[in-house]
């Protein structure tokens, strides 16, 4: 028998980013027998994220075997520091925190076990951990769980800063009727949808410009994407975006997606509450709306929403979470009762044809027959399982890079319209999204003739087909497992 092949894999401890995470440990061992991978796990404390922790203990009971282990690094306590930005401040502090105790598994197992570690794969977000393993010779990739036209464009900013001496927050300043061409882009991107982790000075340069450093210095990049998707993208990266004469090539690009979270995060009998409300319905009757687990909105756009619903009369399904009460650096929760929030007489209203949940199990609701349209914050996660599953999407951006996202989505592929490209929970004067533009994206997408909806069906099968033998990201991966074996 060959000896297998370590690989360490290190996710950011959010759960959308551990889950992806988890699909693509589970892709290279169906793909490779010789491979063997460990996932470092760090967890968030319960009073940020009730919800992450106990989804990766639920999916490593379940999914440890020969060839997949988990291992846990120790809780790191907290300073108050942390909790006073955002969330993802403190998940940076988290992951610059066990730099120190990821150098004691690495000699722990050149001692123990003899094994040799040919790689570790670390997320988007955790660049910094590739120094621990530069210390020891160990060759880092990087797992791009966002799309490759947001990888490219923060490789352009980062080409900007470093090597133009721009700061690159004056594009937020731009008029906002002058549009700014980036190579990444297909189409001329308005400055009101640049992601606040890239214009805002402090996080650019707190955070995510060190975090594209990290990129250029890795020895391959994968991106959960497929070449037909973002055709665009994966052109003017594979032409090296911003490179100029100082600077090395771009590593090579892996693109093996769509990855999809097949993991439960819930019970069996909160799951069948759900799939058994809609197997009730009607084919094609059903607006999905879910802003995923960071999601939330405020009492006043709630009710806005459930004000649109009611005008529409259509049947819905309504993923609702009660936002942070206190602390910056914490996640959405759940209500106590749904009454609280919404317009007075509205669950009365809709009870034969809606549903609030707090929580929904996206993947199955989304490839159900019953689904006809998808609100969604627009996530790169939901839109590549939206896709998958041939749902056209109206766009709600809220964080992270989405409003991007949300732009690329209605322009440049086609498979969605927008409710609000721009919509940004850290804008302190963030204008209401009334009920009148809700309706009017939501019933644009129900007319049955759609073109939206067209386009859709089309790239369902397109992402089905990258995945087969002989597909575009299938062959991708044949390549990646290729490179990374090369090394041991």
């Amino acid at each position: 028998m060959e000896k297998l092949v370590e690989l360490v894999l290190i996710p950011s401890p959010a759960m959308g980013h551990v889950s992806q995470m988890l699909e693509l440990a589970k892709l290279f061992l169906s793909r490779n027998n010789q491979l063997s991978i460990t996932v470092l796990i760090m967890k968030l404390p319960d009073y940020i994220d009730a919800v992450s922790g106990p989804f990766v203990d639920s999916v490593a009971a379940s999914s440890s075997s020969d060839r997949l282990r988990f291992f846990e690094l120790t809780a790191v306590d907290p300073t108050p520091e942390w909790s006073s930005k955002t969330r993802g401040h403190f998940v940076n502090r988290l992951v610059q925190s066990q730099k120190s105790q990821i150098r004691e598994f690495i000699i722990s197992q050149r001692h123990g076990s003899g094994i040799k570690l040919a790689g570790f794969v670390v997320d988007m977000l955790c660049t910094p951990l590739m120094d621990v393993a530069d210390e020891f010779g160990i060759p880092s990739y990087v797992f791009f769980t966002s799309p490759a036209a947001f990888l490219g464009l923060m490789l352009h900013f980062q080409f900007l800063e470093d090597e133009c001496r721009q700061d690159v927050s004056s594009f937020n300043n731009s008029d906002s009727t002058t549009l700014l061409s980036f190579p990444s882009y297909a189409y001329p991107v308005p400055p009101n949808v640049l992601p606040m982790v890239l214009a805002d000075r402090d996080t650019w340069l707190g955070r995510f410009l060190d975090f594209a450093r990290g990129y250029r210095k890795s020895k391959g990049i994968i991106t959960n994407t497929f070449a037909e998707l973002e055709i665009h993208a994966l052109d003017a990266y594979n032409n090296n975006i911003s490179r100029s004469s100082e600077q090395d090539p771009l590593p090579p690009i892996y693109p093996i997606g769509p990855i999809l979270n097949q993991s439960k995060s819930r019970s069996e009998s909160e799951e069948a509450e759900i799939t058994n409300w809609l197997d009730e319905q009607p084919p094609n009757s059903v607006v999905l709306l879910c802003f995923g687990s960071q999601g939330s909105l405020p009492t006043s756009q709630v009710k806005e929403i459930a004000i649109a619903l009611d005008n529409i009369g259509c049947r819905f399904l309504w993923s609702l979470r009660r936002p942070p009460e206190s602390n910056n650096a914490q996640f959405p929760g759940e209500y106590m009762s749904y009454s609280e929030i919404l317009p007075e007489g509205f669950l009365n209203r809709t009870e034969k044809k809606g549903k609030v949940v707090g929580w929904v199990p996206q993947l199955k609701v989304l490839s159900h027959e019953a689904i006809s349209v998808f609100v969604s914050h627009c996530g790169w996660n939901s839109i590549l399982e939206s896709i998958w599953y041939g749902v056209p999407i109206a766009t709600w951006p809220l964080h992270s890079e989405q409003q991007v996202n949300a732009f690329q989505l209605v322009k440049e592929i086609g498979v969605a319209v927008e409710i609000t490209l721009d919509y940004c929970e850290r804008n302190k004067q963030q204008p209401i999204v009334t009920a009148q533009v809700i309706e009017k994206g939501i019933s644009k997408l129900m007319e049955t003739n759609s073109p939206v909806k067209h386009k859709a069906k089309q790239m369902k099968e397109k992402s089905r087909a990258s995945v087969m033998e002989g597909g575009s990201s299938y062959l991708s991966l044949g390549k990646l497992i290729n490179e990374l074996l090369r090394f041991s």
